[in-house]
């Protein structure tokens, strides 16, 4: 039997955080939603290490999601990260990696689920 994968959910708008995480929770992901990537260092740091990494580029105030990613690997090497945005980052001009997908905002729920589905199955979850 497989193992249920951990979704960490880094979104600063609340209602799209909380959309995300009752669609993901609904299709069997155990999820942490958190508004910041602050927030998800502390988890990160305490030994909460998830399958994949969700995270919005855009936070607000503080890191991005590029900063988080960066981070993120840097403790947890095979995490998987998926970057989100309403905007076209310059994907170009950052390191993205093998660990490193993108989807762009608008996107239906099940998408979202679909590309973490991708990502654990190329980790190995």
């Amino acid at each position: 039997m497989r193992a249920i994968m951990r979704v960490l959910l880094i979104e600063d708008d609340e209602l799209v955080r909380s959309a995300l995480s009752e669609t993901l929770d609904g299709n069997g992901f155990e999820v942490d939603g958190l508004a910041n990537a602050e927030d998800a260092l502390i988890l990160l740091g305490a030994g909460q290490v998830p399958d994949v990494l969700v995270t919005d580029v855009n936070l607000g105030p503080g890191l991005d999601g590029f900063d988080l990613a960066e981070l993120a690997r840097a403790r947890h090497p095979d995490v998987e990260v998926i970057l989100i945005s309403g905007t076209t980052p310059d994907l170009a001009r950052r390191a993205t990696g093998r660990h490193e997908r993108f989807l762009q905002k608008p996107f239906e729920p099940e998408q979202l689920a679909a590309k973490i589905r991708e990502a654990g199955a190329e980790r190995g979850a």
